[in-house]
């Protein structure tokens, strides 16, 4: 497995690695849109890709370094924070994505997907399990659209 690294754009996934340029995922109340190269135009900050997340949470929009990368067996798994660690605890987002093969643009591929939400404890003393998972059964379509650079 390879971790994320210290620079965004040593571990982005491209279009190319993933088979397509634009992934949407959708799910109960949720929609996740992932695109591995940054629409423009690019603001400093914003290179290595794009993840938007429009769900319970609300809507978080995160870029490059935001968005924590695996390469593993299971695909990419993308993560991102939805609510920073306080009090009540963290919670991220974990979206598995895998390698696409056969889209065009005139034949986007939809899939089964699923992404993983993670609640972190926060300040509670009380024994049990540090983290909580709930999994979020998502249908993925995986396109590829003219985008801005």
């Amino acid at each position: 497995m390879t971790a994320t690294p210290a620079t965004p754009t040593d571990l982005v996934p491209s279009s190319q690695d993933l088979g397509a340029n634009m992934v949407t995922f959708t799910g109960d109340r949720t929609t996740i849109t992932f695109f591995p190269e940054t629409p423009g135009p690019l603001q400093p900050g914003h290179e290595g890709g794009k993840l938007t997340y429009e769900g319970p949470e609300g809507t978080i929009e995160r870029f490059g370094a935001d968005i924590a990368r695996v390469d593993s067996p299971l695909g990419y798994l993308l993560t991102i924070v939805l609510r920073p660690d306080d009090d009540t605890g963290q919670i991220d987002l974990t979206v598995l994505l895998p390698r696409v093969v056969g889209v065009a643009m005139e034949a986007p591929v939809v899939f089964a997907a699923m992404a993983i939400r993670t609640h972190r404890r926060g300040f509670v003393a009380n024994p049990g399990p540090v983290l909580g998972y709930d999994v979020l059964p998502l249908v993925a379509k995986a396109e590829e659209v003219i985008i801005a650079l």
